[in-house]
């Protein structure tokens, strides 16, 4: 099967948001209104996974930040202006996708995005039990968070969220 990975666009919203109810907790919902205003603070660094025939496969939400920011559940993303490296903010794959390796071209293409800015970091909050898979793709876990990172990763109730790290 031949996938695309491309930009997301207003057009893939509605899909981006089925996807996200089929594979997060309730816990983690975010609506789309939020994911809207995410995708126009930063439309470059926005990727979909997408069948021949058009289907949504995948999705990443990416945006430039700084080490240690941690991005609270529910709140729209801030954009760094001397980003230190590329915050994954919400990743996720279709039930019959998996195994199709599109986690990881979808990490390849932040990683290669990260690079073209001259960023050699990538940092994201660990959810639903990921952080074994995000050790397996390079991601340290960072801890002694700042009081205010401790805070947004409360945000995300539940959910024994960890804010990780990779150099590459």
């Amino acid at each position: 099967m031949s996938i695309q990975i491309r930009l997301i666009s207003a057009a893939d919203l509605a899909a981006v948001v089925a996807l996200q109810d089929s594979c997060y907790s309730d816990n983690l919902y975010e609506p789309p209104e939020l994911l809207a205003r995410r995708l126009t603070a930063a439309p470059e660094s926005c990727w979909l996974a997408e069948s021949p025939a058009g289907e949504l496969l995948a999705y990443l939400f990416c945006y430039p930040s700084v080490a240690g920011k941690v991005a609270p559940l529910g709140c729209p993303f801030q954009v760094a202006s001397k980003p230190e490296l590329l915050y994954l903010h919400d990743m996720a794959v279709s039930t019959k996708a998996r195994g199709l390796g599109l986690a990881s071209r979808l990490l390849q293409q932040a990683e290669d995005f990260a690079s073209q800015y001259r960023l050699s970091r990538l940092a994201l909050v660990a959810v639903q039990g990921s952080v074994g898979y995000w050790q397996r793709q390079g991601f340290i876990v960072q801890d002694q968070p700042t009081a205010e990172a401790q805070a947004a990763l409360n945000s995300y109730r539940g959910e024994q969220a960890r804010y990780m790290m990779k150099a590459f």
